[in-house]
């Protein structure tokens, strides 16, 4: 770690949450989040290091955001946040960074606005009556005409640059900026960046030449499209199931075929040519005419989205050139992938680039949202680039005209879907679904949310014979990603929409037809994978039968017919999965001499309250919530000595397959506050419990397994209580555990292995990595697990396994002269397990009800010409909901009842039932039915004129 030699370093305005830095060599800056001197417990404070006493120590005790152990009053940033003093990485200055030059260059990137037509050069004459000119202008090559301009320019393209995006671009080239002569990939790719020596000259700048077409010169039009925009990303997901009385059953997920990526390739594997020919039986079902069966389909598509976060991307950077640091990359971002951006930032910069990269140091600050926008964005990249080539520190902050033009999208969707069910029973019989996403003009993990949207592409649903075929699109649009759902809402939009035109054909309840057919306990998903967990679907589908808003649905209709309003309910399931399938995620849980604790982890929270859920995990174990949690540190886990190279396995000691995950707003409450448990769980079983042996004078065997908190206090049958503060006094004296760090990988299960602790026995723990730190010491022992119980050979296979059923009612009120639709009643009801901090739960709720609001009636980016990539969008153009479309007063928010000893990631599982719950009360309300989103006023005026 890196230490101001005077005590900790303390930004002269505010100061910023948890740290982290990775590369060849580990380095760590720590910016603390300012606060007064009077709370400085707060997330972020920087903790105190036993034996150092430079660091200063807080009295102990509870801090003033706790509830008691395991709960907390208030958000552990809520101060922060309610009183300005929650900051992001546009506050940041050169200046307020230790060690950095005071000199701060500011730079502007230059976007292309129109992907018809190649790339002719700059006009920037534009400048001529401001007094200001760039200092540098950073282009593809050095030939690139710049009008009104003669001063330096760099080469991108000499740099050999290692760019980080997955995959080429929709020409099959990477590029980062746009060259001369060339056709721009996608609507907003860069062209040029344009240094400025300060503020000043660059806000002049930007006056000038923002909104100004002439600036970015396009010339001729490019030769014949290619067809590589018509081809995927990656190859189609395909999943098959096929389970039906007196055949075998028959799960297949398969990533990509030869040929025509929805024509199965039967010359690959015997296992695909038995796929293609269930699937030919599928399609027999769901065409074949027959007075039994009812066969329904159609086309549904949903929009683009802006992720809307509060705060537009913005960062500094710096390229230490000088001195014992040189080579130094040091960065300031608001990211949800600290490490994926520490490792594209480190090798973007390759053995055969001119410009020297050692080290990556990262500055990790709330990222002010997020929830996929800034997973793997392009902008890290830039700012990197611009810092490589720029005589000083830079800094590139976006507005919001330019986030529009550059920051990730939501990917669009067209499915094609169609099902087959018994007309006397309602039972569904067979489904087939084709799936295309949209996704930019570059690769965003957009094959993994395809995936993904198949994955959901059954809803909650036990359809024993069907296939979901599932494609990530290029298209010339701004580059998508992650972002709002990875492909659940556009899914769940299509196929709880059909599902209600089933239930109009057979003049069914909705509900109870879906009730009908829903998942239970022991049932598959359409890869295969057991249903281990309580299926609580039934049950949420029968509390909505039974609710006053489906109830009187009928009679409050006719009641505002008599007031001239239209008015509908309707309903919409989900089992939204959450994790990835197989997350490799980690934490550290700290113990000072006076019983102050510490939680560090590699996660960012997104404003979706990580910091706190993570701070009162540690009270199970330890009997307080930590004092101090830092976010974002990707450097701090290296003495796990663990390591994911694709050519190792589970023999090795050292390996894992998964090491760390980008943040996401369903991570958290399952698999970080699993790991942050296991820390405390090892804290306490090789550290307090032997203090408490020792201050008790007592055998360890006895008092194993029957001790317990009060009041902050270890008490056992017969013995005096032991306050926190005596035992981590005694855990330093004598040299015990006072610190563990473990690594734990979910995939289908948790990892399990035994791990021989000292003096504490051998722990069977569902973890994979465990290092330990002894009181008063800095070096960590790493402790090699043994009888390891790897994942199920089956269960790379599933995919998402974990699920998080819920469902939504909805009103909606249509007024007769304006056909504008308003949301007035939400009653929203979710399976979220044990539930850990109820408010944080309903403030996530609440906010997946507004997303969905949004994307059911008001949000909608025209993907390619005339959006967002044009740099004129903006909030005037672009509505989000506001409060006045979200029924406060009539929006409810119900957790089942749960007896699950863990919490489930809810994100996405309180967005995707609310727009298709919408439609189809707009459906009840107009007797017509929407398939695109999003539907608005003019939509419904037309399907009633």
């Amino acid at each position: 770690m890196s230490e101001n030699a005077n005590g900790p370093f303390r930004l002269t305005r505010r100061r910023v949450i948890g740290t982290g830095a990775a590369a060849v060599t580990l380095l760590v800056h720590e910016l603390a989040l300012a606060m007064r001197p009077s709370t400085p417990h707060v997330a972020g404070a920087r903790p105190p290091l036993p034996g150092n006493p430079t660091q200063p120590t807080a009295p102990p005790g509870v801090p003033d955001w706790s509830g008691g152990p395991g709960k907390a009053r208030f958000r552990i940033d809520g101060l922060a946040k309610v009183t300005g003093q929650k900051i992001y990485a546009r506050d940041f200055r050169a200046a307020d960074m230790p060690h950095w030059p005071r000199t701060e260059r500011v730079a502007m990137i230059l976007r292309a606005t129109n992907p018809g037509r190649v790339f002719a050069g700059l006009d920037l004459g534009a400048l001529a009556g401001t007094g200001v000119q760039p200092l540098l202008a950073i282009t593809q090559a050095k030939q690139t005409p710049i009008k009104g301009y003669t001063g330096p320019q760099s080469d991108l393209a000499a740099l050999n640059l290692q760019l980080p995006f997955s995959t080429a671009g929709a020409n099959g080239i990477k590029q980062l900026l746009v060259p001369v002569g060339g056709a721009p990939q996608f609507y907003g790719q860069p062209v040029a960046i344009l240094i400025f020596a300060d503020g000043n000259a660059y806000r002049a700048a930007k006056r000038a030449l923002q909104f100004q077409p002439a600036v970015v010169q396009m010339g001729e039009l490019p030769p014949a499209p290619q067809p590589a925009w018509v081809t995927a990303y990656s190859p189609a997901t395909t999943l098959t199931r096929y389970d039906a009385p007196g055949t075998e059953p028959f799960s297949q997920v398969q990533v990509g075929y030869a040929s025509d990526p929805f024509q199965p390739d039967t010359s690959a594997q015997p296992y695909n040519s038995k796929a293609r020919e269930l699937r030919r039986r599928i399609d027999a079902t769901l065409q074949a005419p027959s007075p039994q069966v009812l066969q329904l389909g159609g086309s549904y598509s949903t929009q683009v989205l802006d992720p809307m976060f509060m705060e537009p991307e913005a960062g500094l950077a710096w390229l230490d050139r000088s001195g014992k640091d040189a080579g130094t990359l040091h960065l300031v971002l608001g990211t949800q992938a600290t490490n994926g951006d520490v490792h594209d930032s480190f090798t973007m910069f390759s053995k055969d680039c001119p410009v020297s990269v050692k080290t990556v140091v990262l500055n990790s600050c709330y990222p002010g949202g997020g929830f996929g926008g800034r997973d793997v964005s392009t902008f890290p990249g830039l700012l990197g680039v611009t810092a490589a080539l720029a005589d000083g520190p830079v800094r590139i902050a976006q507005d919001r005209y330019e986030q529009f033009q550059g920051g990730l999208k939501q990917l669009a969707s067209n499915i094609t879907q169609r099902i087959a069910m018994d007309a006397r029973t309602g039972k569904f019989l067979a489904f087939g679904s084709q799936q295309v996403l949209p996704s930019g003009g570059q690769n965003n993990y957009s094959q993994f949310v395809a995936m993904l949207a198949g994955y959901c592409g059954l809803s909650g649903y036990d359809i024993k014979q069907a296939y979901v075929d599932a494609i990530a699109q290029p298209s010339t649009g701004v580059v998508a990603g992650s972002m709002r759902g990875f492909g659940g809402p556009q899914a769940s939009f299509a196929v709880e929409t059909l599902v209600d035109e089933v239930a109009v054909a057979l003049k069914r309840d909705p509900i109870a037809l879906r009730e009908a057919n829903a998942l239970r306990e022991g049932d598959r998903t359409i890869t295969g994978a057991p249903l281990e967990q309580p299926m609580r679907l039934h049950e949420i589908c029968r509390r909505s039968r039974e609710h006053a808003l489906w109830r009187d649905r009928e009679a409050v209709k006719r009641r505002k017919a008599r007031e001239g309003i239209r008015y509908g309910v309707g309903f919409a399931l989900a089992n939204q999965a959450y994790g990835t399938g197989k997350d490799g995620v980690m934490a550290e849980v700290a113990l000072a001499p006076d019983g102050r604790l510490t939680v560090r982890s590699n996660c960012v929270d997104m404003g979706n309250g990580s910091a706190t859920t993570l701070a009162i995990s540690t009270a199970g174990w330890l009997g307080r919530n930590a004092h101090d949690i830092f976010m974002g540190d990707v450097a701090g886990f290296g003495a796990l000595e663990l390591n994911n190279d694709n050519t190792g396995n589970w023999s090795d000691p050292h390996w894992t397959a998964s090491f760390a995950m980008s943040s996401s707003a369903c991570l958290t409450a399952f698999h970080q506050v699993h790991v942050t448990e296991q820390a405390a769980r090892v804290l306490f079983e090789a550290g307090l419990l032997l203090a408490a042996a020792q201050l008790w004078n007592v055998p360890l065997a006895q008092i194993q397994g029957k001790t317990r908190w009060e009041a902050g206090r270890l008490v056992a049958a017969g013995l005096a209580p032991l306050p926190l503060a005596a035992l981590a006094a005694r855990v330093h004296q004598r040299g015990l555990t006072a610190a563990a760090m473990v690594h734990g990988l979910y995939e289908g299960a948790w990892v399990t292995a035994s791990y021989a602790v000292p003096a504490g026995g051998v722990l069977r723990l569902p973890i994979d990595g465990l290092s330990l730190r002894a009181g008063g010491q800095s070096q960590w022992a790493f402790i090699q697990r043994q009888d390891l119980k790897p994942p199920l050979p089956q269960a790379s296979l599933y995919g998402r396994s974990l699920y998080a059923p819920s469902g939504a009612l909805v009103a909606v009120e249509i007024e007769r002269g304006s056909f504008e639709p308003r949301v007035v009643a939400v009653e929203l009801l979710v399976d979220a397990g044990k539930v850990l901090q109820p408010d944080l739960l309903l403030g996530q709720a609440q906010g997946g009800v507004a997303m969905g609001i949004g994307y059911a009636l008001l949000e909608n980016l025209p993907l390619e010409a005339g959006g967002a990539g044009d740099g004129r969008w903006n909030l005037d153009r672009y509505h989000v909901a506001l409060s006045a479309d979200v029924p406060l007063a009539r929006l409810n928010i119900t957790t089942l009842a749960s007896d699950e000893p863990t919490a489930k990631g809810i994100a996405e599982a309180v967005l995707c039932p609310i727009a298709p719950a919408i439609g189809n009360a707009i459906a009840h309300a107009t007797g017509k039915r929407f398939r695109a989103l999003p539907i608005t006023a003019a939509d419904i005026g037309k399907a009633l004129a």
